[in-house]
Order: structure tokens, then C-alpha cells, then sequence
């Protein structure tokens, strides 16, 4: 599942994105890629390889609870409204 966030703030020319999913590569490891940045640009992008799935979806929540601690929303799909 990915999650898809966003901060704004005109007062300070604040528009950003962050999004963060689980990901799995061809040989099965499983990692966390996120992606950030201004909107209307493609931004930055990381990914972090994890031993086991668990730990990645710990790092994936941990991740998304200091973004909305920061002031990121949550974003929401056409499929979710």
C-alpha cells in the first residue's frame, strides 16, 4: 500500500509531496521506497532494503507518523473518496 502525503502552506510558498510504499525486488528483498519534493517536480527518491518484511513495514509506518507529525496530510485517492 503506498501512502501519499502533502504539506501546504502559502504563507511561506510551501508545496510538497511525500509519498512511501513497500517494494520488492527480483530476487524477493524487501525494501521501503519513498519519494519527496515541490510539486510539479519529480523530486528526490530512496530506497532502503530490509531483512524481513516486518521491519519494513515498521519503518514504513514510522516514516509516515513523522510526516503527519510535521504537518503532512494525507492524501487521498479517487478510489478512497
Amino acid at each position: 500500500m503506498q501512502f501519499d502525503m502533502r504539506r501546504v502552506d502559502p504563507s511561506v510558498n510551501m508545496y510538497r509531496f511525500y509519498s512511501v510504499e513497500l517494494t520488492k525486488d527480483l530476487f524477493g528483498h524487501i525494501g521501503v521506497h519513498r519519494q519527496w519534493g515541490r510539486f510539479g517536480t519529480w523530486g528526490r527518491h530512496r530506497h532502503d532494503w530490509f531483512t524481513s518484511k516486518t521491519e519494513a513495514e515498521y519503518a514504513k509506518s514510522d516514516l509516515v507518523k513523522q510526516k503527519l507529525a510535521r504537518g503532512y496530510l494525507l492524501k487521498l485517492t479517487s478510489s478512497e473518496v
